[in-house]
């Protein structure tokens, strides 16, 4: 099971997207545990997974407090089954990309998905073969179901 919880209001979100999202986080959901890294990582393990949707301060702040690291991010996944997700970064990157905001959004979900599954891209070669895979996965499940 897969949730969305907005937890911020640097940006309007309408339940309509936030529904959007979880609905397609839930068909990335499986796509991602069939294509596992690393020992499967824990997401087979997990009976629920939270998505929260923060903005940049609140964001940073985790960055600092979990990972030493300062300065806003775009997501931060916890082995305990949360993705956090900067919607400010999110939109930001999105203008950068030529992607849609919600496209992004669901990026970021997947590749937080990704990580509870095993996936690593601290090291380039690991970052091309995750970036690979949620690349496909976002062309699915998007395409196919989300656009």
């Amino acid at each position: 099971m897969l949730e969305v919880y907005n937890n911020q209001e640097a940006i309007e979100l309408s339940d309509a997207l936030l529904e959007w999202l979880e609905d397609c986080g839930q068909r990335a959901y499986p796509l991602a545990l069939r294509n596992p890294a690393n020992g499967g990582g824990v997401l087979p393990e997990l009976d629920f997974v939270e998505i929260s949707l923060v903005d940049d301060e609140t964001i940073d702040l985790v960055h600092r407090d979990f990972m030493d690291i300062p300065g806003a991010t775009d997501v931060i996944t916890f082995a305990h089954g949360e993705i956090v997700i900067s919607t400010e970064t999110a939109r930001s990157y999105a203008e950068e990309y030529g992607n849609s905001f919600e496209r992004e959004l669901l990026l970021y979900i997947i590749h937080g998905l990704l990580h509870l599954s095993g996936h690593e891209d601290a090291v380039p070669e690991e970052r091309k073969t995750m970036e690979s895979i949620q690349n496909t996965i976002l062309k699915e499940v998007y395409t196919e179901f989300c656009q």
